[in-house]
Formats: structure tokens, C-alpha cells, sequence
């Protein structure tokens, strides 16, 4: 192999190398941030609406014979009570019970997927 060509190949091996070292802290934090940290707060306060609003039912296999206006109905309710001020409460109550207080939900949580 020519000493030119071994250059090239030196040469196109760093400059992918560099390339893929600064692509890669772009990729982690793009995944980093494309999905909302939940807490486990927050995750029991929407079963919990999602149970009182009629969804767990109507999606159970038994539920397969629900109305689609029932179920309609249901996943209005549902929509309704996660953008009601009843949400955010039953946020807190679960964090409180955690013992994480308010400055636990915004501290702690999981990526949801």
C-alpha cells in the first residue's frame, strides 16, 4: 500500500471517528429528551382516573361487546378528569404518601415510552 493511500485511510478513519463521537452525544440527548419523565406518582393518579372513568372496563376482554358511544363516553370522561384540577391533586396525594412531597414529583421520575 502506497504511503498516500494509508494517509487517505488514516485520514478517513478519524474524520468518521470524530463524526460519530459528536453524533453520539446529539443521539443520547435527543432520546433524552423526546420522552416526558413520569413519576410513579403521576402513574397511579392516571390508573386511578382511568379506572373511575370507565376505560379499565371497557377495555377488559369482556369489554370487547361495550358500546362504541359507551366507550366514546368513557374516554371523554377520562380526557376530562387527566386535564382537571382533580389530576394534579391525586399527583400530590400519591406523592405525599411516597413521601416525596411536592419537590419529589418534580424531581423523580422514569422516561415514559
Amino acid at each position: 500500500m502506497s504511503k498516500s493511500l494509508s494517509t487517505v485511510l488514516f485520514s478517513a478513519t478519524l474524520l468518521a471517528a470524530a463524526l460519530g463521537a459528536v453524533a453520539m452525544p446529539a443521539a443520547a440527548q435527543s432520546a433524552s429528551t423526546s420522552h416526558p419523565v413520569v413519576t410513579r406518582a403521576q402513574v397511579l393518579a392516571d390508573l386511578q382516573i382511568y379506572r373511575e372513568s370507565g376505560l379499565a372496563e371497557a377495555d377488559r376482554p369482556e369489554g370487547l361487546s361495550f358500546e362504541n358511544g359507551r366507550r366514546a363516553q368513557a374516554q371523554a370522561r377520562y380526557e376530562e378528569l387527566k386535564a382537571s384540577p382533580r389530576f394534579a391533586m391525586l399527583v400530590q396525594q400519591y406523592a405525599v404518601l411516597e413521601g416525596k412531597g411536592a419537590k419529589g414529583v418534580a424531581n423523580e421520575g422514569v422516561a415514559a415510552r
